[in-house]
């Protein structure tokens, strides 16, 4: 996390943690798996360690010994300090169990640094043990949502530039696979082949997500979420990520949905493109020129103060317009639009803000969502297209420069 990083977050916080009547915000976590933990820090530890931060303070981080030089050097906080100066061991010993002088010593510990008094935020998840202790010591305890998160949703220009390098990478990596569809044979029985040493083998959804895999090797992506690669009938089911023997067909349409995060920034990106390796049906055609329209119309609309469920809304009236059903008011289909238009990414793949019906909170400038209508139907497939955007006063700016086409 950089400079700017560090000053846009110190604001977001006190900002946020006021709006809620917080004075301080308190974290305990690891790092490697806790999104919100790596944001306040810039610190990858895989073992928990605390984060203690007033309003209007610099934050402070505490953790143990063998991290306590690593911290010092890497960190992106300025304060660091080692569990010892704060009696860890002589209060973990004192206990009857490790667990319980632990959760004394953290204790003991928010209460010199925040205040017996300060109404003290900590996420949802906090653990009950530890909020137990802390009430213990007469500490004002808050489980509250979304305030780290919150402030993830407002992106510094160095989260920014880190989704485009990622987005680069799965353009150039989907263009490869796209094209090497687009090149493949097809059988007597519409089944897509290839040649490997020499002999023709059936296209599997297998070996379309093993040649992303060793392309992002290379390229230092990882994919935590999977892959999806769904063709014909099965792409109805928008998260069905395909198992490795399906085979790709001819005339059906694929869905190649690809979220990968970067290893070294840790950001990620997400992308989807429907393909047909020969002729589309016109049912498909017409899916295919909906979603399209679809997703111009919500890329023209989206700007910093429009409502997620106002983003929502417009794609529910241009699909139902079309003869499509949608999923308004909480109808339950199978056939039609069955989902949300799109999600935050950043450090996670998955967050805010959301464009959905349940989402009437507005979009700020610097966030970062992804535009992905989608219609689906059992007998046939799926048709999904999706961009990736950052929010701007007036508009939108678009991280996805791959062009779209249905057949190849």
């Amino acid at each position: 996390m950089l400079g700017e990083g560090i000053q846009g977050l110190k604001k977001d916080l006190d900002s946020i943690l006021a709006k809620k009547d917080g004075e301080a915000l308190l974290h305990y976590s690891e790092s490697y798996k806790d999104s919100n933990m790596y944001y306040l820090t810039g610190f990858l530890a895989p073992d928990p360690f605390i984060y203690l931060k007033k309003v209007d303070r610099e934050p402070l981080i505490l953790v143990n010994t063998m991290e306590f030089p690593r911290a010092k050097k890497e960190a992106q906080v300025k304060e660091v300090q080692s569990y010892e100066e704060y009696g860890y061991s002589k209060i973990v010993k004192s206990a009857p169990d490790p667990n319980v002088g632990f959760a004394k010593f953290l204790a003991s510990a928010v209460k010199k640094e925040l205040g017996q008094k300060t109404a003290i935020c900590v996420p949802p998840n906090f653990s009950a043990a530890a909020a137990d202790s802390l009430r213990n010591e007469r500490l004002t305890i808050k489980p509250m949502f979304d305030i780290i998160e919150k402030a993830r949703e407002t992106k510094e220009n160095h989260e920014l530039e880190a989704v485009k390098e990622t987005q680069v990478i799965v353009e150039e990596a989907t263009k490869k696979i796209i094209d090497f569809i687009a090149e493949a044979d097809v059988d007597s029985k519409g089944t897509l082949v290839f040649r490997e040493d020499g002999k023709k083998q059936p296209l599997t959804v297998g070996k379309i997500k093993a040649l992303f895999g060793h392309y992002f090797i290379e390229k230092e992506i990882v994919t935590e979420q999977p892959l999806i690669v769904a063709c014909g009938p099965r792409g109805a089911d928008p998260h069905y990520d395909g198992e490795p023997k399906d085979l790709l067909k001819a005339n059906q349409p694929v869905i190649l949905d690809i979220p990968p995060r970067h290893l070294r920034s840790r950001y990620w990106s997400d992308m989807t493109r429907t393909v047909v390796k020969g002729k589309a049906s016109k049912a498909i055609k017409k899916m295919f020129e909906t979603v399209l329209e679809t997703k111009n119309a919500a890329m023209d609309a989206i700007h910093a103060g429009v409502l997620g469920s106002e983003m929502q809304l417009l794609c529910f009236k241009i699909l139902e317009k079309a003869g499509y059903e949608t999923v308004r008011g909480g109808k339950q289909i199978t056939k039609g639009y069955t989902h949300g238009l799109g999600h935050g990414v950043g450090l996670e793949i998955h967050e805010g803000p959301r464009m959905s019906e349940f989402y009437p909170f507005p979009l700020e400038e610097r966030n970062v969502v992804t535009v992905e209508p989608g219609l689906y139907d059992p007998e046939i497939g799926g048709v999904r297209i999706e961009d990736i955007v950052e929010v701007t006063k007036k508009g939108c700016n678009n991280f996805t420069k791959m062009e779209i086409c249905l057949e190849i």
